[in-house]
């Protein structure tokens, strides 16, 4: 049984198009300033896997290398951080992608020394030629808790 467009059912073909064109433009093309949710803090690319690389954080320091006979996805490799303060405990530390979303990864670390602290991790495959990624550190310094970022490239 064919049924024929009339008049209403036009009507309401074109406010439903209406409505899903304005909520396509809407999240395409207005740039919504206020949302700081997906703001990221810049941080310099100073990349661990080729250089030993320091981030300061007031009166906190720390140096950390990526180490791996060649950095690759889905192949471990060590990581390394040394702390300006001995007493500083890391209680978190994690990979995430940078550059695309990835999740988190558990990068395992132990502290071998007063303030020196190693571990080792591997990272995902990604469709990218080439990725960076975050080795990310909470470390509770004097009972506040603060985040550091080291940066690295791995390249398929």
């Amino acid at each position: 049984m064919r049924e024929r467009l009339t008049g209403p059912k036009l009507v309401q073909i074109l406010l439903v198009l209406g409505i899903l064109s304005s909520a396509f433009w809407l999240r395409t093309y207005v740039n919504d300033s206020d949302d700081t949710a997906l703001e990221k803090v810049n941080v310099d690319f100073c990349d661990i896997s080729h250089n030993k690389c320091r981030v300061e954080l007031g009166d906190l320091w720390a140096e950390a290398r990526l180490q791996a006979d060649k950095l690759q996805a889905e192949a471990p490799f060590q990581l390394a951080v040394t702390l300006s303060d001995p007493d500083v405990k890391i209680t978190r530390s994690r990979l995430e992608g940078e550059t695309m979303y990835m999740g988190t990864l558990p990068a395992l670390v132990s502290e071998t020394a007063p303030g020196h602290w190693q571990g080792q991790a591997l990272v995902g495959a990604c469709t990218e030629r080439s990725m960076v990624w975050a080795w990310v550190l909470d470390v509770e310094h004097n009972g506040e808790v603060r985040q550091l970022k080291f940066l690295f490239k791995v390249e398929r």
